[in-house]
């Protein structure tokens, strides 16, 4: 045992003595008290009497005669207890103090020390505050975890298959999911070298770019936003961020131009109204533009004109196929069907893990039921096979 288990231990012990020692004595004291002789017992209970009586003399409520009577009759019965040689006696169990303390002497103790056995080890070092809280995280995300060991074995399977579109499209998305924006940056870099710079991966190189940089936009990422949304006119993103680009360039009725716009092609339901109309808030309060004294330009208004036209626009009926694998099932028993299959198709890959058209399917089916981390990690699992 080490020098530092020994002290650790003996800085224990006194420690330990120390509660015994102040949780004992009260009932120590009661126990002495138990067995001391009667006569102190009265002696002390009539001397507390005497004080009152001077007490009383001295608030006017008893004459010097009535106390003085009082201090014979109490100096009377002091002198009879002196004279007596009993003991005082409680309605107290025989022995139940010197009980309880010998048990708590014993108990105490050894109850801690096997507690400390079990919970503690003096024998190995402090964690480091650092470590406490990796491990936290690990226990509270493990999944998340599992999906960035993934996502790494796919950037190393990368370094030897450089032409990869999906596989370096996939890890940027991955990376970018788990908040790991530089990493993100770098993979969407490659995978828009590998699609000899596609319109459709510019806006989100751009803002892997851009989050990166700490939402600073650099003239980078404001050109492929510019080219995104030359090849989509209503990118929500590619307008987002480039009213962001005129704010920080001073240009704050521009950017409120641009969001005003998106605020105006966005469907009712859409996830990123709340963020849009926050930033519009934000900017007039800090520029004391009114918003309501900006309009949706002309382009906006036709573009959604468009768009409400396209929603209203009736959708192909179904096929026979289609009628006859729907007829008689309720909604709810066919989504669980669907669950079902892909459950089996999941415990099936974990027995033939190198099956890529397995997990092709298995990342497909994760994205119809919207679990976007597992058809991540399904598609991870396909790109690192051959």
């Amino acid at each position: 045992m080490s020098v530092e288990t020994l002290q650790l231990w003996a800085i224990a012990a006194a420690l330990a003595l120390g509660v015994l020692v102040i949780m004992l004595w009260p009932l120590v004291k009661r126990q002495v008290r138990e067995n001391a002789p009667r006569e102190d017992y009265d002696i002390n209970v009539y001397k507390d009497q005497l004080l009152e009586i001077d007490a009383d003399l001295e608030r006017g409520l008893l004459s010097a005669d009535q106390g003085e009577a009082a201090r014979t009759e109490i100096k009377r019965r002091m002198l009879a207890a002196a004279d007596s040689g009993e003991t005082v006696t409680k309605a107290v169990g025989s022995g139940s103090n010197g009980l309880m303390i010998a048990v708590l002497t014993v108990l105490m103790p050894v109850g801690a020390v096997l507690l400390y056995l079990n919970l503690g080890s003096p024998d190995r070092p402090d964690q480091p505050l650092a470590g406490r809280d990796l491990r936290a995280k690990v226990g509270q995300n493990e999944e998340q975890m599992k999906i960035s060991q993934s996502a790494d074995k796919l950037s190393a399977y990368l370094k030897n298959n450089p032409d990869d579109l999906r596989g370096w499209t996939l890890l940027a998305r991955t990376y970018l999911s788990l908040g790991r924006y530089p990493d993100s940056a770098m993979a969407y870099a490659e995978a828009y070298r590998v699609s000899e710079e596609s319109a459709e991966l510019a806006v989100d190189y751009g803002e892997a770019l851009t989050l990166a940089a700490d939402s600073e936009i650099s003239g980078k990422a404001r050109s492929l936003f510019e080219k995104a949304l030359a090849a989509d006119n209503t990118d929500p993103k590619a307008r987002y961020y480039l009213g962001m680009y005129k704010a920080q360039q001073d240009d704050v009725r521009g950017a409120m131009q641009m969001w005003i716009d998106l605020a105006t092609l966005s469907p009712p339901d859409a996830p990123w109204l709340s963020v849009l109309n926050q930033q519009i808030d934000r900017a007039a309060r800090d520029s004391g533009i009114d918003p309501a004294t900006i309009t949706p330009s002309a382009e906006a208004l036709a573009l959604a004109k468009e768009l409400q036209q396209n929603i209203q626009a009736p959708a192909p009926g179904p096929t026979t196929a289609d009628v006859k694998e729907a007829m008689g099932m309720a909604e709810g028993d066919r989504n669980q069907m669907i669950r079902s299959m892909v459950e089996r198709l999941a415990s099936k890959m974990k027995d033939d893990p190198k099956n890529k058209d397995g997990w092709l399917r298995l990342e497909r089916a994760y994205r119809v039921l919207g679990e976007v981390d597992k058809a991540d990690e399904a598609a991870v699992r396909a790109a690192l096979l051959p």
